[in-house]
Protein backbone atom coordinates (compact mmCIF):
# COMPACT_ATOMS: atom_id res chain seq x y z
CA UNK A 1 0.00 0.00 0.00
CA UNK A 2 1.41 3.27 -0.72
CA UNK A 3 1.59 6.12 1.29
CA UNK A 4 -1.18 8.27 -0.22
CA UNK A 5 -3.60 5.05 -0.16
CA UNK A 6 -2.70 4.52 3.62
CA UNK A 7 -2.79 7.75 4.28
CA UNK A 8 -6.80 7.72 2.95
CA UNK A 9 -7.39 4.27 4.73
CA UNK A 10 -6.16 6.14 8.09
CA UNK A 11 -8.81 8.59 7.22
CA UNK A 12 -11.67 6.39 6.43
CA UNK A 13 -11.21 4.31 9.69
CA UNK A 14 -11.13 7.89 11.58
CA UNK A 15 -13.74 9.16 10.27
CA UNK A 16 -16.18 5.77 10.75
CA UNK A 17 -15.07 5.49 13.75
CA UNK A 18 -16.58 8.50 15.10
CA UNK A 19 -19.68 8.52 12.65
CA UNK A 20 -20.33 4.80 14.25
CA UNK A 21 -19.53 5.46 18.17
CA UNK A 22 -20.14 9.14 18.62
CA UNK A 23 -22.41 9.58 16.24
CA UNK A 24 -24.67 6.95 15.75
CA UNK A 25 -23.77 4.57 19.20
CA UNK A 26 -24.35 7.76 21.03
CA UNK A 27 -27.38 8.22 20.34
CA UNK A 28 -28.45 5.27 22.45
CA UNK A 29 -26.57 6.22 24.69
CA UNK A 30 -27.86 9.29 25.29
CA UNK A 31 -31.47 8.02 25.81
CA UNK A 32 -30.48 5.20 27.74
CA UNK A 33 -28.88 8.30 29.80
CA UNK A 34 -32.14 10.35 29.98
CA UNK A 35 -34.39 7.41 30.43
CA UNK A 36 -32.46 5.59 33.34
CA UNK A 37 -30.75 6.53 36.44
CA UNK A 38 -27.26 6.04 37.04
CA UNK A 39 -27.39 2.50 38.79
CA UNK A 40 -29.77 1.33 36.24
CA UNK A 41 -27.36 2.38 33.68
CA UNK A 42 -24.63 0.47 35.68
CA UNK A 43 -26.64 -2.66 34.56
CA UNK A 44 -27.06 -1.95 30.49
CA UNK A 45 -24.01 -2.09 28.16
CA UNK A 46 -23.28 1.52 28.63
CA UNK A 47 -21.89 0.60 32.44
CA UNK A 48 -19.63 3.54 32.88
CA UNK A 49 -16.47 1.09 34.03
CA UNK A 50 -17.30 -1.30 30.66
CA UNK A 51 -15.13 -1.33 26.99
CA UNK A 52 -18.66 -0.27 25.07
CA UNK A 53 -19.01 3.43 27.16
CA UNK A 54 -14.95 4.06 26.95
CA UNK A 55 -15.23 3.53 23.26
CA UNK A 56 -17.50 6.00 23.00
CA UNK A 57 -15.89 8.70 25.34
CA UNK A 58 -12.13 8.64 23.55
CA UNK A 59 -14.54 8.06 20.07
CA UNK A 60 -13.57 12.09 18.89
CA UNK A 61 -10.45 12.21 19.83
CA UNK A 62 -9.10 9.04 19.12
CA UNK A 63 -11.29 8.63 15.30
CA UNK A 64 -9.92 12.91 14.78
CA UNK A 65 -6.03 11.61 16.18
CA UNK A 66 -6.71 8.99 12.98
CA UNK A 67 -7.56 11.33 10.89
CA UNK A 68 -4.75 13.88 11.40
CA UNK A 69 -2.60 11.43 11.10
CA UNK A 70 -4.17 9.93 7.94
CA UNK A 71 -3.43 13.80 6.54
CA UNK A 72 0.18 13.77 7.61
CA UNK A 73 0.90 10.25 6.05
CA UNK A 74 -0.52 11.47 2.72
CA UNK A 75 1.17 14.32 2.39
CA UNK A 76 4.55 12.75 3.31
CA UNK A 77 5.16 15.26 6.57
CA UNK A 78 8.25 13.52 8.33
CA UNK A 79 7.41 10.33 10.54
CA UNK A 80 8.94 11.90 13.87
CA UNK A 81 6.51 14.33 13.34
CA UNK A 82 3.60 12.14 12.99
CA UNK A 83 4.45 10.14 16.14
CA UNK A 84 5.16 13.02 18.22
CA UNK A 85 1.74 14.53 17.46
CA UNK A 86 0.08 11.50 18.29
CA UNK A 87 1.81 10.21 21.31
CA UNK A 88 1.53 14.31 22.32
CA UNK A 89 -2.34 14.48 21.74
CA UNK A 90 -3.12 11.00 23.43
CA UNK A 91 -0.88 11.94 26.64
CA UNK A 92 -2.97 15.24 27.20
CA UNK A 93 -6.02 13.87 26.40
CA UNK A 94 -5.42 10.90 28.60
CA UNK A 95 -3.68 13.65 31.57
CA UNK A 96 -7.13 15.80 31.61
CA UNK A 97 -9.42 13.42 31.96
CA UNK A 98 -7.60 11.39 34.31
CA UNK A 99 -6.20 14.00 36.71
CA UNK A 100 -8.29 17.51 36.07
CA UNK A 101 -11.98 16.15 35.76
CA UNK A 102 -11.98 15.29 39.53
CA UNK A 103 -12.09 19.37 40.65
CA UNK A 104 -12.82 22.65 40.25
CA UNK A 105 -10.53 25.87 39.98
CA UNK A 106 -11.73 29.01 39.21
CA UNK A 107 -8.35 30.33 38.99
CA UNK A 108 -7.32 27.59 36.63
CA UNK A 109 -9.80 28.56 34.41
CA UNK A 110 -9.52 32.84 34.83
CA UNK A 111 -5.59 32.13 33.43
CA UNK A 112 -6.89 29.42 30.43
CA UNK A 113 -9.39 31.85 29.51
CA UNK A 114 -7.11 35.17 29.47
CA UNK A 115 -4.18 32.87 27.75
CA UNK A 116 -7.34 32.20 25.06
CA UNK A 117 -8.22 36.00 24.61
CA UNK A 118 -4.95 36.87 23.86
CA UNK A 119 -4.18 33.88 21.22
CA UNK A 120 -7.14 35.73 19.67
CA UNK A 121 -5.85 39.00 19.44
CA UNK A 122 -2.34 37.69 18.29
CA UNK A 123 -3.88 36.00 15.93
CA UNK A 124 -5.81 39.03 14.65
CA UNK A 125 -2.97 40.86 14.56
CA UNK A 126 -0.65 38.53 12.52
CA UNK A 127 -3.92 38.04 10.19
CA UNK A 128 -3.99 41.85 9.63
CA UNK A 129 -0.17 41.64 8.43
CA UNK A 130 -0.39 38.78 5.96
CA UNK A 131 -3.79 40.00 4.20
CA UNK A 132 -2.19 42.07 1.73
CA UNK A 133 0.41 39.14 0.72
CA UNK A 134 -2.61 36.98 -0.38
CA UNK A 135 -3.88 36.16 -3.40
CA UNK A 136 -7.63 37.49 -4.16
CA UNK A 137 -8.85 33.76 -3.34
CA UNK A 138 -6.55 33.50 -0.29
CA UNK A 139 -8.40 36.30 0.63
CA UNK A 140 -11.63 35.35 0.85
CA UNK A 141 -10.14 32.44 2.48
CA UNK A 142 -8.46 34.26 4.82
CA UNK A 143 -11.72 36.28 5.55
CA UNK A 144 -13.81 32.72 6.46
CA UNK A 145 -11.31 31.82 8.60
CA UNK A 146 -11.17 34.92 10.73
CA UNK A 147 -14.75 34.46 10.87
CA UNK A 148 -15.01 31.02 12.16
CA UNK A 149 -12.11 32.00 14.88
CA UNK A 150 -14.68 34.36 15.63
CA UNK A 151 -17.37 32.17 16.17
CA UNK A 152 -14.70 30.13 18.27
CA UNK A 153 -14.15 32.84 20.43
CA UNK A 154 -17.59 33.62 21.27
CA UNK A 155 -18.49 30.23 22.01
CA UNK A 156 -15.50 29.59 24.43
CA UNK A 157 -16.79 32.57 26.15
CA UNK A 158 -20.78 31.04 26.41
CA UNK A 159 -18.88 28.25 27.34
CA UNK A 160 -17.82 29.54 30.54
CA UNK A 161 -21.14 30.99 30.78
CA UNK A 162 -23.46 27.98 30.91
CA UNK A 163 -21.21 25.74 32.67
CA UNK A 164 -19.59 27.81 35.73
CA UNK A 165 -22.16 29.44 37.46
CA UNK A 166 -22.94 25.39 38.27
CA UNK A 167 -20.07 25.90 40.54
CA UNK A 168 -21.09 28.84 42.20
CA UNK A 169 -22.92 29.30 45.43
CA UNK A 170 -25.19 32.43 43.81
CA UNK A 171 -26.53 29.88 41.41
CA UNK A 172 -27.31 26.80 43.75
CA UNK A 173 -30.58 25.24 43.49
CA UNK A 174 -31.12 26.21 39.59
CA UNK A 175 -31.30 23.91 36.83
CA UNK A 176 -28.69 23.37 34.36
CA UNK A 177 -28.75 25.62 31.04
CA UNK A 178 -29.27 23.91 27.72
CA UNK A 179 -26.30 25.01 25.62
CA UNK A 180 -28.17 25.34 22.52
CA UNK A 181 -26.51 28.38 21.54
CA UNK A 182 -22.83 27.14 22.07
CA UNK A 183 -23.67 24.70 19.54
CA UNK A 184 -24.77 27.05 16.71
CA UNK A 185 -21.72 28.97 17.67
CA UNK A 186 -19.39 26.04 17.01
CA UNK A 187 -21.47 24.28 13.75
CA UNK A 188 -20.80 28.05 12.28
CA UNK A 189 -17.46 28.34 13.35
CA UNK A 190 -16.78 24.89 11.37
CA UNK A 191 -18.53 25.81 8.34
CA UNK A 192 -16.32 29.38 7.99
CA UNK A 193 -13.50 27.15 8.25
CA UNK A 194 -14.38 24.34 5.86
CA UNK A 195 -15.01 27.65 3.34
CA UNK A 196 -12.02 28.70 4.18
CA UNK A 197 -10.65 25.34 2.99
CA UNK A 198 -12.47 25.34 0.01
CA UNK A 199 -11.61 28.92 -1.12
CA UNK A 200 -8.06 27.59 -0.48
CA UNK A 201 -8.09 24.82 -2.59
CA UNK A 202 -9.52 26.73 -5.37
CA UNK A 203 -6.89 29.17 -5.23
CA UNK A 204 -4.21 28.95 -8.16
CA UNK A 205 -0.64 27.46 -7.12
CA UNK A 206 1.68 29.70 -6.53
CA UNK A 207 4.62 29.76 -8.96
Amino acid sequence: MNRQKLGLTLLGIGFLYVIIFASLAGLNLMHTLRTHSYEEVQNTIWAMDRPLFLLWAFSVPLGTLLGIIGAFVYTGIKKIYIGLTGFGFLCVVFAMTILFTRFYSPSLFGIGGSLILIFFFLIVWLWMRNYETLNNQEKIAAVFQLIGYLFFITASWFLCGEFGPLRLKAFEGRNPPSPIEIMVYLVLGWLFFFLSHYKSSKAPPKK
